[in-house]
């Protein structure tokens, strides 16, 4: 809906969210990530991104044998919300549980994630938030 303002600069809306977000290509690969972000990364997790979501985030399936090539990777809910998103259709808020790896010990986080499509370039790509109800150090 035009407003007759100039468009706001993406870059700093993106930086500005006080969610963790992330800006995720369709296999989950991570372009881009905002500072609250770094909250919830694991402590391997290096700049460029470039890598999958699970990857960055020390998930256990992830740890054990890389993102998106575990038993339990085809039911991922993050993956799922990804893929969604750049399709075009929006993911509000979807509970779910995830077991990151820190400091190697497994650790539970109950979040909810929400997706929505956007694109850089032309190239398709979704907008993701996850908000923790809890903090994982």
């Amino acid at each position: 809906m035009p407003t007759g303002r100039p468009a706001p600069d993406a870059a700093r809306l993106f930086e500005g969210l006080t969610a963790p977000a992330f800006l995720c290509r369709p296999d989950a690969g991570v372009v881009s990530a905002n500072g609250p972000a770094g909250a919830l990364l694991a402590e391997w997790a290096q700049v460029p991104f470039d890598r999958p979501a699970g990857d960055l985030l020390g998930c256990l399936n992830a740890v054990e044998a890389g993102c998106g090539h575990g038993p339990r990777c085809a039911g991922c809910p993050v993956r799922a919300a990804v893929r969604s998103a750049a399709a075009g259709e929006r993911v509000e808020r979807l509970p779910v549980a995830m077991v990151l790896v820190r400091r190697g010990k497994p650790r539970r986080l109950e979040l909810r994630i929400s997706a929505a499509p956007a694109s850089l370039g032309g190239e398709p790509l979704a907008l993701v938030t996850l908000e923790p109800s809890e903090w994982v150090p």
